[in-house]
């Protein structure tokens, strides 16, 4: 489906859904206790659902009432096979492999579709192969096929701090089940750190710890641990708002539009939080003078970020953006894509963009569908301060993390048409 964008002033309040990563997280913990717990966190994305999906083949039970979650926990291990389903979510596929490999007796197959099956996997297979873990990889273009079977055994794993932080949380969640203490040990410095600690408090949250020596980059993790959901059986675990959701609304503001965002912790762990300070600077550093933003913890904001970068005035220099290449598209080329046809002046290469402000966005043509939800959302953005309307393919994306992204966009007073391709 396709969505025609009409430039117009926004003005109003959004409440920005709970956060996606801690959601994810929340739910694995719960499902990893014993007995009943509540989790609240609003509309369900098509994300959330691929982990509920995965906690229900594991033998745990996901009802969801309004906008709380009711978890019945895991009671003992897997016998069957099992399939489970990520859909397109890195985070599921990437959270519960090394967890199901705590549970399972039986093949383990992974599915999913999109480019799920092109996001690598070499440091879990790594692991595998040194534990003598099994595992058929059929995944390619076509979607992810991954069986595994085996029991996941303590050890000192090492991995590279330098790739995505889903593998170490992924290790985090599965450890405490293990007889046995594990340190996670970092070849090189970490990144997306913050991702990192979300996993961490949600864990704390659930009765689970683990420590991190930044000094020797290692995390220490001892086995044994039970995961209780004891707090939340009566009040329920409530899951905060998401600062990448909010992003595309605080670069609306940023542009002009009277809108305020609520429902965010200015103090949360959430990595995202800093798209308001990098906001900041945009306003603030003087046009003569090359901006520079380092975007390495916090990938998910660059495609609205860049939306602002384009109409600042002056130089804008975006670093060490190349894990967005290997994201639901290359973010990286199909955010500069996307720019330059409505008129901005923006080039990418390596894990770099660059910026010579434009006074406004033309607009008037059909950004192509990229299957990327952030990209529909960002270039909804960038459409209402264009010149001329803009179409924009691949509406239903937006399900995958924020349904609700063009109510919201209405509710401010936001115009736009949808269409069938």
């Amino acid at each position: 489906m396709k969505v025609t964008v009409y430039p117009g002033a926004l003005k109003g309040v959004v409440q920005v859904p709970a956060s996606k990563s801690f959601a994810h997280r929340a739910l694995i913990c719960a499902a990893l206790s014993q007995g009943e717990s509540r989790i609240k966190c609003g509309a369900v994305s098509d994300d959330i659902r691929a982990t509920c999906r995965a906690v229900t083949a594991l033998g745990a039970k996901v009802e969801f009432d309004g906008d709380t979650f009711l978890v019945r926990g895991i009671s003992g291990r897997v016998s069957e096979d099992v399939v489970i389903d990520c859909g397109e979510s890195g985070s599921t596929l990437r959270f519960m492999l090394p967890v199901a490999l705590t549970l399972c007796d039986g093949y383990v197959r992974f599915v999913g579709g999109g480019k799920l099956g092109l996001r690598p996997l070499d440091e879990y297979l790594k692991i595998f192969d040194a534990q003598g873990i099994y595992y058929r990889n059929n995944s390619g273009q076509s979607g992810l096929d991954l069986t595994v079977r085996g029991d996941l055994i303590a050890d000192d794993f090492e991995l590279e701090g330098n790739v995505s932080s889903q593998f170490i949380s992924g290790l985090l969640l599965a450890c405490p089940r293990l007889a046995y203490d594990s340190t996670i040990t970092l070849s090189k410095p970490l990144e997306s750190k913050d991702y990192v600690r979300i996993t961490m408090d949600v864990m704390e949250k659930y009765g689970v710890t683990a420590s991190y020596d930044p000094l020797e980059r290692k995390f220490t993790v001892f086995g044994g641990q039970t995961f209780s959901a004891r707090a939340y059986r009566s009040a329920p675990y409530v899951v905060e708002g998401d600062w990448s959701q909010a992003a595309f609304f605080l670069v609306a503001r940023h542009l002009g539009h009277e809108v305020e965002v609520a429902g965010v912790t200015p103090l949360s762990v959430q990595g995202d939080r800093v798209i308001a300070d990098m906001l900041g600077m945009l306003r603030a550093v003087s046009p003569e003078r090359l901006l520079t933003l380092d975007v390495k913890n916090v990938p998910d904001i660059v495609p609205v970020l860049s939306v602002a970068c384009a109409l600042r005035k002056g130089g804008t220099h975006i670093i060490n953006a190349g894990r967005l290449r290997i994201k639901e598209c290359d973010r990286l080329a199909a955010t500069a894509e996307g720019l330059k046809a409505l008129g901005a002046k923006v080039k990418e290469g390596g894990e770099d963009m660059f910026f010579d402000g434009v006074d406004k966005l033309e607009g008037g043509v059909e950004i192509k569908n990229y299957h990327d939800h952030r990209m529909v959302m960002a270039f909804a953005v960038a459409a209402t301060v264009c010149a001329l309307p803009v179409t924009i393919c691949g509406y239903e994306s937006i399900d995958k993390s924020y349904p609700a992204f063009f109510e919201d966009l209405k509710k401010l007073g936001g115009k736009f048409e949808i269409t069938e391709d």
